[in-house]
């Protein structure tokens, strides 16, 4: 399909551009059948010119599911006091300020506001969009932390059974280590160590596959990806941590058995 021209818009021509998901909605899967068909909405026949590409989502919110017409028809035929939103770029970034002066200068004068009358409209940098957006994702952090934690739990749990099991399995093993001279530290020590590199692994694996995965979404969205070091390093902590908590009642119970006791089990 084709873009919308000036004389499109200016005409108020019933045209219109929809979105990826809403061609492939009306069109059982085939949106290229869309261009040049005839759509309706608030019962007024619109012709598609074109169809956008499939965008995503961005916070929630799919911007597939989208129709759009020219200002004369929205005004005409939605409602005649909704807001419009422009979007200004500069080429360089020290130009954003007295863009930003000069669209104020401008919007005053279409809208005809006096000296002593305030702006009756909106400017907003990129900057502070984005502080908007990341401010709205900290009941997401918050989710995310709590998720996390939980899962570290589960984690430290499922670690600590499976030490449990090994305790018993190698009853008889450790049994014959202490009848030999051996020490209840350096076996609790070496259930200690066998613990922190299992959840080592873990978070070896971790790692593996954050940074595939993260190089991935780069190479489709077609932006930069970095390794994350500091928290990568933060990560191998934490597990180092949960391994080390969830192998200590192992060790210890492995430390106390009695070597007699140990070598006699079946």
């Amino acid at each position: 399909g084709r873009n919308m021209s000036i004389q499109d818009v200016n005409s108020g021509r019933y045209v219109c551009i929809v979105g990826h998901d809403v061609a492939n909605n009306l069109f059982k899967g085939k949106p290229e059948k869309a261009v040049n068909a005839i759509v309706r909405m608030n019962n007024i026949p619109y012709r598609v010119l074109g169809v956008l590409a499939s965008r995503g989502s961005s916070f929630g919110f799919s911007r597939d599911n989208v129709f759009i017409t020219g200002y004369i028809n929205s005004k005409k035929q939605f409602n005649s006091g909704f807001s419009y939103t422009l979007a200004i770029m500069t080429d360089q970034v020290n130009q954003v300020e007295e863009a930003m002066g000069e669209s104020e200068g401008v919007f005053r004068a279409v809208r005809k506001l006096t000296t002593t009358e305030g702006n009756n409209f909106v400017i907003d940098r990129n900057d502070s969009v984005a502080e908007k957006a990341i401010n709205s994702l900290g009941f997401l952090t918050i989710s995310a932390t709590v998720i996390g934690l939980i899962t570290l739990i589960g984690a430290a749990i499922g670690l600590m059974n499976i030490m449990l099991v090994s305790v018993t399995e190698r009853t008889k093993e450790v049994g014959l280590v202490k009848a030999i001279g051996g020490k209840s530290s350096s076996v609790r020590i070496q259930f200690l160590l066998e613990a922190i590199l299992i959840s080592l692994l873990g978070a070896l694996f971790g790692i593996v596959l954050g940074i595939l995965l993260g190089n991935l979404a780069a190479t489709v969205f077609n932006t930069g990806f970095v390794v994350p070091w500091q928290w990568v390093g933060l990560g191998i902590g934490i597990c180092s941590l949960v391994g080390l908590l969830a192998g200590l009642y192992p060790a210890l119970k492995a430390g106390k058995l009695n070597p007699i006791e140990a070598l006699r089990y079946e």
